[in-house]
């Protein structure tokens, strides 16, 4: 059969959706990366979605440092860092090796289009 003259109009695949397992924060990111860079591959969706798990741990810890305090007791009385400290340090980690691991162009637009 003869196609027609009329040319074929690409339809837009629409962008995945946040997994229903993201909290606010972690749908946050999910949803602003995938408005920005539009991201479809497996790869890149499990980076994204390593990304965002590691926000919503993020905003969680340090909303209970917030209401705890930076400083804990041990048993001896004596003060010390919590160990939230070094559980956000490390989720930060995970989160900035998934999104380089995007490798996606975060070079901030330069002024004047040039």
């Amino acid at each position: 059969m003869k196609k027609s003259g009329i040319p074929q109009i690409a339809t837009k695949k629409p962008l995945p959706k946040p997994p229903k397992e993201l909290g606010a924060a972690g749908r946050a990111l999910w949803n602003k990366l995938q408005q920005e860079y539009a991201l479809e591959d497996q790869g890149g969706l499990e980076s994204l979605l390593t990304a965002a798990r590691s926000e919503d741990d993020i905003q969680r810890m340090r909303a209970r440092l917030a209401k705890d305090g930076d400083l804990i007791a041990d048993r001896f009385g004596q003060l010390k860092a919590s160990p939230l400290l070094q559980s956000i340090r490390g989720a930060e980690t995970i989160k900035r090796q998934a999104l380089r691991a995007l490798n996606l162009d975060i070079e901030p637009p330069t002024k004047g289009g040039k």
